[in-house]
C-alpha cells in the first residue's frame, strides 16, 4: 500500500487551471521526484498536500495511508502538518524566525505535537542533521549561521514532528555546489536510517538522477513522460590567443576591521574573454566583484583597459563606471517595483549621460531590449508581471544599454530554473560574439562555469587556491578543494 496516493489532482484559481489531473504515489522510505521548470505546477502541488494553497479549488484526492485528506478541515489538517507530513523549503532565511534562537525553534514544533521538548531532543535533532558543535549553535539566531547549517535546522524542525512523509521543495538550489552534496547526501541518509518518505520537488534533472528512486515530470500542470536528458560532450571554450589584457588585478585586498575578507588577490583578463570565479558560500567571491566596482575599500591595483581604478576618485570615477557592468542573481529584489520595464532600462543613461536626448535615450533602450531577444512591448509594463527568465533579461539590458567593456554576473542564473539559465547562457555567449564583451562570471555552479568560462579563478577564505584554463581545472585539478567542488558539480544518478 502506498503512504501517499495523489489521484486525479486539479488546482484552479478562478477560470485557470495549473494543475490539471495528475496522479503519482510515494510508497515507505521512497523518495520520488516532482522535476519540472519554473511555472510548472511543482511547488502548488506540494502546497496543496498539505492544503496550504489559498483561494484555489482542489478536485481530486489527497490519499495518505489510505485517508483522503480533501474532506478535512483545518482543525483537523494541523494534526497533520509536521506530525504526519513535514515540508522544507529553499530558502531558511525565509521560514525561520529572525528573532528567535534556532533551538527554541524546534523547541516550539516538539512542543506543539507533543506537549514537551526537552533539551537533549533538541540536541539528538541538530546531530542527527550533522550540524557542528550543536550545544554552541542551538543558542545561535538564523542569521549567525551559514546558508548549510540554516537548512540543516530547518530539516531538524521538519523531523522533530516524527513525519512519515517528508516534501523538500527545492532545498538545495541557493547552496554552493559542496554544501548542496552535503545536504543530498544528509536525506539520502535520513530517508534509510528513518525510513523516511521524501517528496523532492526540484527543476535540476542532476540533482533529481542522484535522489530520486522514481520521477514525474511536470509541464504547464500535467504529467508527462519523463526523459533522461542525454550526455553532452563538454566542448571546453579556449583562451584568446592574441586579445589584449582588458582588467588586470594587483594585490587587491580587503578588510572588515581586522577580517581579511580578502588577500592579495592578482589575475588577468582578456578582452572578449569569461573569467569563472567559483568557491562556496563566504569565499569571498562577491566581495572581489564590490572592490573591482569600487563599492568597497581596498589595496593594491585595479587596471581597467590601462587605467587605474584604484586611484580615481569624483567625477573622474562615475566619468568610467559605464565601463563596468553588474548583474546581480534575483533580479527581482534588484528591480524597482515601483518603475516600468522601460523606465528601468533608461535610469541608468539618465544618471551617467544626462545631456542625452530624449530620442537617443529611446534609440538606446530599445537596441538594448533587441540584443537580450525581448519584444518593445514590455517596456509599459512592471517586474511582477514578467517571468523570472524575462527579468533576468531585463536586468542584462540595464546593463548593457550603457555599452560597457566588462560584465560582471553574480550568481546571475542561479535563481532560474535550468531551460531558462541555459538560454540565458546562450544569450550571453551570442552577447560576448558580437559586442566583444568580457564577462567576470561568478557561481558556485562548476556546469555553468564548464558551459561559458574560458579560464577559472577559485576562491577559498579569501585567497586564490588555484586559476587556469577551464579544461585543467575541470580535467586535471591540481589543489584538492578544487577537486572537491569538481566532483560535487558531477553528482552520479541513480537508476539511469
Amino acid at each position: 500500500m502506498s503512504l501517499l496516493e495523489v489521484s486525479h489532482l486539479s488546482i484552479s484559481f478562478g477560470k485557470t487551471t495549473v494543475v490539471d489531473d495528475i496522479s503519482f504515489h510515494i510508497n515507505k522510505g521512497e523518495c520520488v521526484a516532482l522535476i519540472g521548470s519554473s511555472g510548472s505546477g511543482k511547488s502548488v502541488t506540494a502546497l496543496s498536500i498539505l492544503k496550504l494553497v489559498q483561494n484555489a479549488h482542489l478536485s481530486g484526492s489527497i490519499k495518505l495511508n489510505d485517508d483522503d485528506l480533501m474532506p478535512y478541515t483545518e482543525e483537523q489538517m494541523r494534526q497533520v502538518r509536521g506530525r504526519k507530513i513535514a515540508m522544507i523549503f529553499q530558502e531558511p532565511m525565509t521560514s525561520l524566525n529572525p528573532l528567535h534562537r534556532v533551538g527554541k525553534q524546534i523547541q516550539e514544533v516538539m512542543k506543539l505535537h507533543f506537549g514537551k521538548a526537552p533539551i537533549n531532543e533538541v540536541l539528538h535533532l541538530l546531530k542527527q542533521v550533522g550540524l557542528k558543535n550543536p550545544e554552541i549553535k542551538m543558542k545561535a539566531f538564523p542569521h549567525e549561521l551559514s546558508g548549510g547549517e540554516r537548512q540543516r535546522v530547518m530539516i531538524a524542525m521538519a523531523l522533530a514532528g516524527k513525519p512519515d512523509l517528508l516534501i523538500a521543495d527545492e532545498p538545495t538550489t541557493a547552496l554552493d555546489v559542496r554544501i548542496q552534496k552535503q545536504i543530498l547526501d544528509l536525506l539520502k541518509h535520513l530517508q534509510k536510517e528513518l525510513n523516511l518518505s521524501i517528496l523532492f520537488i526540484s527543476h535540476d534533472q542532476r540533482v533529481v538522477s542522484y535522489m530520486a528512486d522514481r520521477r514525474y515530470a511536470l509541464k504547464e500542470g500535467k504529467i508527462v513522460p519523463y526523459s533522461i536528458p542525454i550526455q553532452q560532450i563538454v566542448s571546453y571554450r579556449q583562451p584568446l590567443e592574441k586579445a589584449p589584457f582588458i582588467l588586470s588585478v594587483k594585490n587587491v585586498s580587503v578588510y572588515y576591521g581586522k577580517f581579511q575578507a580578502l588577500a592579495d588577490i592578482s589575475f588577468d583578463v582578456k578582452e572578449g574573454e569569461t573569467l569563472g570565479i567559483v568557491g562556496e558560500s563566504g569565499s569571498g567571491k562577491t566581495t572581489l566583484a564590490q572592490a573591482l566596482l569600487r563599492l568597497l575599500p581596498s589595496s593594491g591595483q585595479i587596471n581597467v583597459n590601462g587605467q587605474n581604478w584604484s586611484e580615481l576618485k569624483g567625477q573622474a570615477l562615475r566619468a568610467v563606471r559605464p565601463d563596468m557592468g553588474f548583474i546581480f542573481q534575483d533580479p527581482f529584489s534588484s528591480l524597482n517595483p515601483r518603475f516600468s520595464i522601460r523606465e528601468i532600462i533608461e535610469e541608468g543613461l539618465r544618471l551617467h549621460f544626462p545631456d542625452l536626448k530624449s530620442f537617443a535615450r529611446q534609440r538606446r533602450v530599445l537596441e538594448a531590449l533587441q540584443k537580450v531577444d525581448l519584444n518593445k512591448s514590455i517596456l509599459n509594463r512592471y517586474p511582477h508581471e514578467l517571468s523570472g527568465g524575462q527579468r533576468q533579461r531585463v536586468a542584462f539590458a540595464r546593463a548593457l544599454v550603457l555599452k560597457p567593456k566588462i560584465l560582471i554576473l553574480d550568481e546571475a542564473t542561479s535563481a532560474v530554473d535550468v531551460e531558462t539559465r541555459d538560454r540565458l547562457l546562450a544569450l550571453l555567449k551570442h552577447l560576448q560574439e558580437t559586442d566583444k564583451l568580457t564577462y567576470l562570471f561568478i557561481t558556485h555552479d562548476m556546469q555553468v562555469i564548464q558551459q561559458i568560462a574560458n579560464e577559472v579563478l577559485v576562491l577559498k577564505d579569501g585567497r586564490i587556491v588555484e586559476k587556469g584554463q577551464i579544461q585543467t581545472i575541470f580535467e586535471n585539478p591540481s589543489q584538492a578543494y578544487t577537486q572537491q567542488l569538481v566532483e560535487a558539480a558531477l553528482l552520479e544518478g541513480k537508476n539511469d
